[in-house]
């Protein structure tokens, strides 16, 4: 078994850019560590372009790298941490390809979130997994934080692997609403109690930056609404806000 040893050889170099999303978005490529994420992205139907097993580890992986078709390389446990972005590595890391989703399409009964600039990585992880659980699968990113960062697949429990995610901008999306009448559901605390919110026909949950919030262009043509708090607390972390917003309305759907 061959053994890569140095830091600098050209599929390591190539695969460690990856952890910068420039080079994620230049290449169409991103990493997944660890044996469970692998798997799941083989499960999604993502095309696996490389491997990199630590040679610490013996025949640990031997059934995951008989399922795939691509190339194998055994890794040195010193320049095999260099790829990983956690602490304590599983010794396993895929190179794949992005998916592309192509233009979204409109279905009558979708159940749309939009991202309005969402920056921290465990809070897009977060919504991402809860939006897989209550059944928002369509999910619309306005300037967020880039959905294959490694922290984002970590705190999403590997559920972006499973989602669609369009990149999209904001009149684009607030156009494309108008024209299919589906109403715009905005998180803002200046809102309706969304407990008492009626909603009927089609709708987009509308959730803004940790810091700042929806834009203006989303509070001047959607529905606010707001989770209702004590007195002392101004607003919550914006992954809970959107969770529980999202389980609020659909949570009577759900088995």
């Amino acid at each position: 078994m061959e053994v890569i040893t140095s830091k600098e050889n050209s599929n390591i170099k190539q695969a460690r850019s990856l952890l910068d999303k420039k080079f994620r978005i230049e290449t169409g490529h991103f990493l997944l560590e660890g044996r469970k994420f692998v798997s799941d992205a083989i499960s999604a139907g993502y095309k696996i372009e490389k491997l990199f097993v630590d040679s610490s580890a013996g025949n640990k992986f031997d059934q995951l790298i008989a399922s795939v078709d691509a190339p194998v390389f055994f890794v040195d446990s010193t320049v095999f941490k260099s790829l990983c972005d956690t602490q304590t590595p599983q010794g396993i890391v895929a190179e794949l390809a992005l998916p592309f989703l192509g233009a979204y399409k409109y279905n009558r009964g979708d159940k749309l979130l939009i991202l309005d600039r969402i920056s921290d990585p465990g809070n897009m992880g977060t919504i991402i997994r809860t939006a897989k659980a209550t059944g928002f699968e369509f999910i619309f990113a306005i300037n967020c934080v880039d959905v294959y960062s490694p922290k984002v697949v970590r705190s999403s429990a590997g559920a972006v692997l499973f989602s669609k995610v369009y990149p999209m901008e904001e009149d684009s999306i607030i156009a494309y609403c108008k024209k299919h009448n589906i109403e715009l559901i905005v998180a803002d605390m200046n809102g309706e109690n969304v407990f008492e919110t009626q909603i009927s026909g089609d709708y987009a949950v509308v959730v803004g930056n940790e810091g700042h919030g929806v834009s203006d262009k989303f509070v001047q043509n959607g529905r606010l609404v707001k989770l209702p708090m004590n007195a002392g607390i101004e607003s919550l972390n914006a992954g809970v806000s959107a969770s529980v917003l999202m389980y609020v309305l659909e949570g009577k759907n759900l088995k």
